[in-house]
């Protein structure tokens, strides 16, 4: 019997060294910024100092927990608006943003609304909230107060509205469509899922601070088990909770999808979206790959491509196919999929279209 418990000591000290060194090497991988993200301050500069094609209205509304969150609405001036579009921004930016990434669809006739996430820009701050990249239940109930301010405006209310957004915003906008039947259009660029994010960026920089061959020698699902613990504490000193997108993908399979995809990404690497675009399987599924583009620059590097693929994606919205408007209650937010979707037509890209078309 006591050879039987010096075995099983013996393998729980090994269980913990290695859980111990894996946190060790992770830990920086889970604070640190995405290494190669654009700068997307500077792309304002570019903006003229008055634009009279478009006019911008400033609007603050509630969100769910007493937060006031500031943003702003831009229209085309001369014609009427043929959908809104709801911008999510990236961490560590600002909605102002929008008025450079939504360039394209404002001179094509759309409406783009954007806002400050809470504790960024103008919004308010949460004190209890230390936000980070990761995408947190925050985010997504940021999102649904903008829906719902959206849905609440009469005169937006004829509007089909569809969802675009970057990065952590991106992953926001999904998880926000994966549960609101009435929101069928959602255009990313540099989605991720935040375990397997955390996964690659580990297996990539663990060499920084382990040898190589114990990174070889890891099981990936030790290296898993590590990223829930780190996250587990992570989540009670960050006053958040974090989202696992993967479960929520299959909800989208009778939404149409673009997913915008920098060549030389190496925050959020091309492939994935490949692993996001396969566990959702449909046909209305499309990529866009940009040439050149690192996280979040797709706009900056290839500016005629990004507002094609945007413009011809989202002109494939129309008032009279949208469904009826949802109301989106505070806090309906969960991991369970929604069981029913509202099914529309099949479609394929535009003949003229850069697109890689992804079937299940």
């Amino acid at each position: 019997m006591s050879w039987l418990l010096w075995c099983i000591s013996i393998a729980i000290l090994i269980e913990l060294v290695v859980q111990y060194c894996i946190m060790r090497a992770a830990f920086p991988v889970l604070f640190s910024p995405m290494p190669d993200r654009f700068n997307l301050t500077g792309t304002l500069e570019q903006l003229p100092d008055k634009d009279e094609t478009i006019r911008i209205e400033y609007l603050a509304f509630p969100t769910s927990n007493g937060l006031t969150l500031h943003g702003f609405i831009a229209m085309p001036e001369n014609c009427a608006p043929r959908g809104l579009i709801l911008f999510c921004h990236p961490f560590k930016s600002t909605g102002e943003i929008a008025l450079f990434q939504c360039r394209g669809l404002l001179n094509a006739g759309f409406a783009v609304f954007s806002f400050d996430f809470q504790n960024h820009g103008e919004s308010d701050n949460d004190p209890a909230y230390k936000s980070i990249h990761w995408l947190s239940n925050h985010e997504i109930q940021d999102v649904e107060a903008a829906l719902q301010y959206i849905q609440n405006q009469s005169e937006w209310a004829h509007l089909p509205v569809g969802l675009l957004g970057m990065s952590r915003g991106a992953g926001a906008a999904l998880a926000v469509a994966a549960r609101a039947s009435n929101i069928q259009f959602v255009a990313c660029e540099g989605a991720f899922v935040n375990e397997e994010l955390f996964l690659d960026h580990s297996i990539r920089w663990g060499a920084r601070f382990l040898p190589p061959m114990f990174i070889q020698l890891v099981p990936t699902w030790e290296v898993i088990r590590a990223f829930r613990i780190m996250i587990w504490f992570s989540q009670r000193s960050q006053g958040c909770h974090y989202v696992n997108l993967k479960p929520l993908l299959k909800s989208l399979k009778k939404k149409n999808l673009l997913f915008i995809v920098g060549e030389n990404d190496r925050s959020v690497i091309p492939q994935m979206t490949d692993l996001i675009t396969k566990e959702i399987r449909t046909p209305r599924t499309r990529v866009c790959s940009i040439p050149q583009a690192i996280h979040n620059s797709g706009r900056f590097t290839q500016p005629q491509q990004y507002d094609a693929a945007l413009i011809d994606f989202f002109s494939q919205m129309s008032p009279s196919g949208s469904p009826q408007r949802e109301t989106i209650s505070p806090h309906q937010f969960t991991d369970t999929p929604e069981s029913e979707l509202i099914a529309g037509e099949s479609f394929g890209p535009h003949p003229c279209s850069k697109f890689k078309e992804h079937f299940a």
